[in-house]
């Protein structure tokens, strides 16, 4: 089984979450299968049985080589924005959407303007729709996320008698695959944070953020608390691990802010201190292992409520690392359970407090917090967290064909001229792929007869050997060759094909999006009409008109026939 992985993200030395998830799941599964692993930028790392290369955000082509080598491709959901083709590919196809990206981009763009928020929620949402009809398999990391994709897979129409019939519970479909830990404990490779940051002493107690300070998290509650935190003990030490991200995400607000509050406070780079070099990921042990305490911290949202249990949450359990979370969300739901973090309410400065000085005077606490972490991390390894990944390795079918391996739902009530459309394009790539199928199985003339057996088998095949295929092997070798290039063709006109569909169904969408700004601005205008006619009626006491509907400023009519002649 050939796998290909596609991380949206950098893999190598430094790599954040999506990096690390797309490298462990490419070094595991690769006992499974054979693994070419592909990142944004060339990978310098190595593995045994994992093949590595890159690709360029938005170019087809790049990929192309990639996805015919392959028998079944594993993406992460977000792809799809850049790569839509990866939408029809011809083989299973495993979307990985642990990230909630609609969710996470409502935090990452709160400061924006609300049409910009507004057009990148509904850039997400044409994104999911197109998640929800492309993948064979969804992974997700927790069962709440399964719960939020079991609905959306309902609302697309994914969720049919058929299918439940034959996956009841539909674990077949959605599978939960959460973020893994070595199988190995962790080992020290260099320096931590001890001896690297001035102002921190041996045996000050280090209160660690082993995470990026980004804008969905709460740090400014941590920052908060520490003045009460200090009064008690007086050389606690707070360290924030703030470098700049290695895959160049926008830079964040939340670093700035932390940083500023901790000024105004007088503790930074006296309580309070900044790491700026982001942890190569082999070294991301040393760190932890000076750390006293681990936090992470969120305020109250969505993304926190549907958050992956966070890699730097499963972290502490690998190190056997006491700490203290915020409510809410689901690494506080299973601190909760098995007792390895002190649980606080989101926002509240003085909980954060006593949660800590607790911490960093019972030692016996600590010790008793670490255990059950250590406990805890061993059903948390990769080679554990894989095994629905592989069960649906094992029975995927090889290069099946694109339109039979995805179960699309048209109404069965649909007549319309559009799905009668999608019905009569998916009948013929059947068909194409079939004949494909049909080509490549019969194209070498000199391996279509096999070895006869036996006495009279052995004559004939020497017969064959030295009298006929003498003769006959320049006739093959010509034929042979313009079989060989008529199915070169075949697969060149029948990638050409695609990729037209392609730019056909992203020009259907520009132009849907075209057409709904269309509908908004006269939506807008509609509103600044019964705006003026108010002020006119305030200013002069005309009567002002009855609210203005968007039936009085756009032909319904004639805008309904445009959008059919475009479909």
């Amino acid at each position: 089984m050939r796998l290909l992985i596609i991380s949206h993200d950098v893999v190598g030395q430094r790599m954040a979450g999506p990096g690390i998830r797309a490298w462990e799941l490419a070094r595991v599964l690769s006992l499974h299968a054979e693994v070419t692993l592909l990142a944004t930028q060339p990978i310098d790392l190595a593995a045994p049985g994992v093949r590595t290369g890159h690709f360029v955000k938005g170019d087809s082509a790049s990929l192309a080589e990639h996805l015919r080598w392959a028998d079944v491709v594993l993406a992460n959901g977000f792809l799809l924005e850049w790569h839509p083709e990866l939408a029809d590919v011809r083989q299973p196809l495993i979307l990985d959407m642990y990230d909630p990206t609609l969710l996470e981009n409502i935090e990452l763009f709160r400061n924006a303007s609300l049409s910009e928020r507004r057009d990148r929620a509904r850039r997400d949402i044409d994104l999911l729709n197109r998640q929800l009809a492309a993948g064979d398999l969804f992974l997700c990391a927790t069962e709440r996320q399964r719960d939020l994709y079991l609905g959306a897979l309902m609302a697309a129409g994914r969720i049919t008698p058929e299918r439940v019939d034959a996956d009841p519970l539909l674990r077949n479909l959605v599978v939960v695959v959460p973020f893994g830990l070595p199988a190995s404990p962790p080992q020290r490779t260099g320096p931590g944070v001890r001896g690297v940051i001035p102002g921190i002493g041996d045996n000050d107690p280090i209160i660690l953020w082993n995470s990026g300070l980004w804008d969905w998290l709460d740090p400014l509650t941590l920052i908060r608390a520490m003045p009460q935190v200090i009064a008690r003990v007086p050389n606690a030490r707070l360290v924030f691990m703030a470098g700049k991200h290695p895959g160049g995400a926008a830079p964040m607000r939340m670093t700035d802010t932390a940083r500023a509050l901790a000024s105004d406070l007088r503790l930074l780079d006296r309580h309070i201190f900044f790491y700026e070099t982001w942890v190569p990921y082999a070294d991301r042990a040393n760190p932890l292992l000076d750390a006293t305490i681990a936090v992470s911290l969120h305020r109250q949202h969505l993304e926190m409520a549907y958050a992956a249990i966070r890699s730097r949450v499963l972290d502490y359990l690998w190190v056997g690392l006491p700490a203290v979370l915020s409510d809410g969300d689901p690494a506080a739901a299973l601190a909760q359970e098995h007792g390895f973090a002190l649980v606080v309410p989101p926002e509240d400065p003085e909980a954060v407090a006593c949660a800590l000085i607790t911490l960093l005077t019972d030692e016996a606490q600590r010790a008793e917090l670490a255990d059950r972490a250590r406990a805890l991390a061993p059903q948390y390894t990769w080679t554990k967290v894989v095994r629905p990944i592989v069960r649906f390795l094992e029975a995927a079918p090889v290069h099946k064909p694109r339109s039979a391996s995805r179960q699309r739902s048209i109404p069965a009530a649909s007549s319309s001229p559009t799905a009668e459309r999608i019905d009569r394009r998916q009948t013929l790539q059947e068909q194409r792929n079939r004949a494909l199928q049909a080509l490549e199985a019969t194209w070498r003339l000199d391996q279509l007869t096999p070895p006869a057996q036996g006495v009279v088998g052995k004559v004939r095949n020497m017969a064959l050997e030295r009298i006929v295929w003498p003769l006959l092997a320049p006739l093959i070798a010509r034929q042979r060759d313009h079989n060989a290039a008529v199915i070169h063709a075949a697969y060149a006109m029948a990638e050409y094909q695609d990729l037209l569909s392609n730019d056909v169904a992203r020009l259907i969408a520009a132009v849907r999006l075209l057409a709904q700004q269309t509908r908004d601005i006269a939506e807008h205008m509609a509103g600044l009409e019964e705006a003026d006619q108010h002020l006119r009626a305030a200013l002069y006491g005309e009567q002002p008109p009855l609210p203005c509907t968007r039936t009085q400023l756009v032909d319904i009519d004639r805008e309904t026939l445009i959008e059919e002649r475009y479909e």
